[in-house]
């Protein structure tokens, strides 16, 4: 009898891919470290070829276009964050004569593979940050109530909007963990603005997360 080949779920090529590139990368992050020289071309080279892996297409980016695709893409704060720094860094090696210390190309390797591995992580990881943040937040189980934050795609291209706002979300929750609610508030009012712009069809897959950031605001309020 003839096997029948294994069915892949959707997903798995992105995610392999995105598995192959971090190994890839994290490797040669750590061989390029061990060198008594670091070639700051290779350096650049190397987290440009990452992140056209990890958005999935073969072209070639200049620093300033790989910014711009990444915004298209959800990413948490936190690690969007260390992402624009390390791209400021690069685009520094494409467009200006800037010259790096070997001290300097040795923490941009690190922050490359701490990056690399924390994109990856993201994804793997069965509950969304959000969820657990506000699980966390509001000490309440998730079989107890609905979840604050349903699924992000956290590696595939979002439209501008739903990126826009799942961002939003984000940054409401933050500052709630801060105890920062007048900027919560404030935030939210950007959400609402937003949301009340939306298709029907958009409000209705966000209106349960709206109406969950506004009940979250008022609990901390109270």
């Amino acid at each position: 009898m003839t096997a029948t080949p294994a069915v892949k779920a959707p997903g798995d090529e992105t995610r392999q891919r995105i598995a192959d590139a971090a190994r890839d990368t994290r490797r040669k992050a750590e061989f390029l470290r061990r060198r008594p020289i670091i070639d700051q071309g290779e350096v650049y080279a190397l987290a440009k070829e990452f992140f056209k892996a990890y958005l999935g297409k073969p072209f070639e980016y200049t620093a300033d276009e790989l910014q711009q695709e990444l915004h298209r893409v959800y990413l948490s704060v936190g690690v969007r964050k260390r992402v624009e720094v390390l791209i400021e860094k690069i685009s520094l090696v494409e467009y200006t004569d800037t010259q790096y210390s070997q001290a300097e190309l040795q923490l941009m390797l690190e922050d490359l593979s701490g990056i690399v591995k924390e994109l990856v992580t993201e994804r793997k990881r069965h509950r969304p940050f959000l969820t657990r943040l506000a699980d966390w937040l509001f000490r309440k189980k998730v079989e107890e109530r609905r979840t604050v934050i349903t699924d992000f795609p956290m590696l595939e291209p979002n439209d501008p909007v739903t990126v826009e706002l799942n961002t939003l979300l984000e940054r409401i929750y933050l500052s709630l963990e801060e105890n920062d609610v007048k900027s919560a508030a404030k935030l939210y009012k950007r959400l609402l603005h937003k949301y009340n712009h939306l298709g029907s069809t958009v409000q209705r897959e966000f209106y349960h997360k709206v109406n969950e950031a506004y009940e979250a605001i008022a609990r901390q309020q109270a």
